[in-house]
């Protein structure tokens, strides 16, 4: 059994109630489609901490992302909300870099990354 955490951005946590992520967690759908037959388990549905903040000045969330590590979760998929359009270039879009930064810390500690989830 593979198991899944999936982080998302606080901002659009505002206004989003992650539905379009457990549906596909749920159905197998888009990014997780990958997955085929192979069970799956939600280890967690977390929120980033906000535009900077880093792992060395948040002491909660570098809590969180060990939590991940700890529990022995083998994929964390970023929600599509974690990559943001360009202002200059709307149809163009770029990783977050505070996830960038904590997908590069999960992925240190040997968690698989997808960015995707619907």
């Amino acid at each position: 059994m593979k198991k899944i955490a999936i982080i998302r951005c606080l901002d659009v946590s505002m206004r989003c109630a992650a539905m379009g992520c457990l549906r596909a967690f749920n159905e197998k759908d888009k990014h997780f489609s990958q997955y085929g037959e192979e069970p799956l388990q939600l280890m967690s549905v977390m929120t980033c901490n906000g535009c900077g903040h880093t792992l060395e000045e948040d002491p909660g969330l570098k809590k969180k992302l060990d939590r991940i590590v700890e529990k022995k979760v083998d994929v964390v998929h970023f929600s599509h909300c974690t990559s943001k359009k360009r202002k200059d270039n709307p149809e163009e879009r770029y990783t977050c870099p505070w996830i960038a930064k904590m997908a590069d810390y999960l992925e240190g500690h040997g968690v698989r990354v997808v960015h995707g989830t619907h």
